[in-house]
């Protein structure tokens, strides 16, 4: 029941929400309208350009696997230990 409720709430909400943006959009005064177009500008830019810098700090944050590490792992692997060894 909880979910088909907050189901609805979106629904109604998101429908209500497009309305009002297509009257701000197309039926509103010139400047409303010129407004209404460079926040919904800006705000896909920013989107944009945030994912685009999380993709950025993932890939620096995340440490690189040099092949030397990768071989030894294999080797462990077929040699049926699944781990590295102790040095």
């Amino acid at each position: 029941m909880r979910k088909k409720t907050i189901g609805a709430l979106l629904m109604f909400s998101t429908t209500v929400f497009m309305g009002f943006y297509t009257y701000l959009l197309f039926f509103s005064n010139k400047q409303l309208q010129e407004v209404t177009l460079k926040i919904t500008i800006y705000s896909l830019v920013l989107i944009f350009t945030a994912s685009l810098f999380l993709i950025g700090y993932g890939f620096f944050k995340t440490p690189t696997i040099t092949p030397q590490e990768v071989r030894e792992k294999i080797k462990n692997i077929d040699t049926g230990s699944g781990r590295p060894k102790e040095q």
